[in-house]
């Protein structure tokens, strides 16, 4: 999924003037680019790099692999905590809607 989309999504789902998430939302997107960033590297690089120290070479394992591996646990919880949160929010929104008088009913005192 393009990270426009994603952005879209969340413009279009997220309560704006919740300060909190949208940080959240802004570093989740941030993460989100880097995250595709190593991805390119790895392909780029390969699953091994070879390291040459002077006369001595060996291989091992790119130094981006585990770096993507923390970035996902952390878009992973951001990502969590975001639709709990957007999720909450429509919950509540629904709620009041349910609750609302209906534009039949005639309100105030009788």
């Amino acid at each position: 999924m393009s990270l426009s989309k994603i952005e879209e999504y969340f413009k279009n789902n997220s309560d704006q003037d919740n300060i909190l998430l949208q940080e959240k939302i802004a570093r989740y997107l941030d993460l989100k680019k880097l995250y595709k960033k190593l991805g390119t590297a790895i392909q780029k690089d390969g699953a091994t790099i070879t390291v040459e120290n002077g006369n001595q070479k060996f291989t091992k394992v790119n130094p981006a692999i585990p770096e993507k591996e923390k970035l996902n646990t952390q878009l992973l919880n951001l990502e969590n905590e975001i639709f709990k949160t957007i999720k909450s929010t429509k919950s509540t929104i629904e709620n009041h809607a349910q609750n609302a008088p209906s534009s039949s009913s005639k309100g105030g005192l009788v």
